[in-house]
């Protein structure tokens, strides 16, 4: 193959990168796409350079020096890009890799070393290959951002981009010594950068998916999983040691109509987000809706389920809402049920509710176990009882443990 075809394959895969992170820029807001898309514009305007200085049109002290410092920016460029794009952030320092780029053309031109082919396309090279192995190093590191699969197709290609840069380095060095030509490294490389535009779009694309599904199992106001991940994230079968508790937030419809409803989504919030610190990450949590939420807990007992639970509550119990003059103080009631293998699921979750329904009757602000249907009847008509005789004695404050 021709220098002119490679120079030509060379422009194209710059050309086709800085279209697909132009319009990729332009649908996403992911950040560093811009500096990619400049980048791979700076890369193909260098080729063209070398490819018309090829040709005898340019003086040879001008496209040289010139397709050299404007590669090297470019290379830079796309650096800061894969920094940026893989951690999801800018930094002012990402600028020192471009500092770097104008420092090594300051040197070489004042060293005269582009005008030597050699020496041009060594150092050229070489430069390439530790640029590369910069965006190899940050999209190794931020791997546990967002664990896509497109994240190692990417890394991959920008590792082979860098082992054949530097192969090409090496031959032009070691000429006698190199494992392989330099025009077949740096064919495999010019490949491995349509493979790179690729990669960098199938990221973008899987994480606007990424995001799509984390909207569609978060709740919108309290930030933690809604009732469809609750629900899709329980297993299919129960083993020893399941177990449910449904908490609800005691008079919750009494906060929202004595202080409005914004006070009461503040409330529920800090309310949610407290019960998930408290829970910890090892425990399923969702908001199965208005002020009720559920947990799914693994290798319980009925004594840790029960102290969990009571964990949470008293949590909740700390926190404190200022309204105007006065303050709400919130408290829950919790239901726990602990699988004995006798049901699935769903039923373990009703006898959690039922549990929760005896809390609220024995008073709120408390947690209960469920037992077994005949000693829940018994318990249910105590507290029926026990409520009864509390309102015959003297009205109830509206808000219950809500207001102070």
């Amino acid at each position: 193959m021709d220098l002119a075809t490679v120079l030509l394959l060379h422009k194209c895969s710059f050309i086709v990168g800085a279209i697909c992170f132009f319009y990729v820029r332009w649908r996403s807001r992911e950040p560093g796409l811009d500096f990619l898309a400049i980048g791979e514009g700076l890369l193909a305007f260098a080729s063209t350079l070398a490819g018309v200085g090829e040709q005898g049109i340019l003086p040879y002290e001008v496209w040289t020096f010139g397709s050299f410092s404007v590669g090297v920016i470019g290379y830079a460029l796309m650096a800061m890009g894969f920094v940026q794009l893989s951690g999801r952030r800018r930094k002012s320092t990402d600028c020192f890799l471009l500092v770097v780029a104008l420092t090594l053309s300051v040197a070489v031109g004042f060293m005269h070393w582009y005008a030597e082919n050699q020496m041009r396309a060594a150092i050229f090279n070489a430069n390439t290959a530790v640029f590369l192995g910069v965006s190899c190093a940050v999209i190794l590191r931020d791997f546990f951002l967002d664990r896509l699969p497109a994240r190692w197709g990417l890394l991959a290609s920008l590792a082979a981009a860098m082992s054949f840069s530097t192969l090409v380095a090496v031959g032009m060095i070691f000429p006698q010594y190199g494992p392989v030509e330099p025009r077949y490294a740096f064919f495999m490389l010019i490949i491995c950068h349509f493979s790179v535009a690729l990669f960098v779009v199938v990221l973008v694309q899987e994480r606007a998916e990424a995001q799509l599904k984390r909207l569609a199992y978060t709740d919108a106001l309290t930030g933690i999983p809604n009732r469809q991940h609750f629900l899709a994230s329980l297993p299919r079968e129960l083993r020893g040691g399941d177990a449910f508790i449904m908490i609800d937030i005691d008079h919750f419809k009494s906060v929202n109509d004595r202080y409005g409803h914004e006070t009461g989504d503040v409330v529920l919030v800090g309310v949610a987000q407290a019960i998930a610190t408290a829970a910890g990450r090892k425990i399923t949590l969702g908001r199965l809706g208005g002020e009720e939420f559920a947990l799914f807990l693994r290798d319980q007992t009925e004594e840790t389920a029960v102290a969990k639970a009571d964990q949470i509550r008293r949590t909740v119990n700390t926190l404190a809402f200022a309204s105007g003059a006065e303050t709400i103080v919130p408290s829950v009631s919790a239901g726990v049920a602990v699988w004995r293998g006798d049901c699935n699921a769903q039923k373990l979750r009703d006898q959690a509710d039922q549990a929760l329904y005896l809390a609220k009757r024995g008073g709120r602000n408390r947690v209960e176990l469920y037992a077994n249907p005949q000693n829940m009847e018994e318990l249910s008509s105590s507290a029926t009882a026990t409520t009864v005789t509390q309102h015959s004695s003297g009205p109830e404050h509206p808000l219950g443990e809500l207001a102070a």
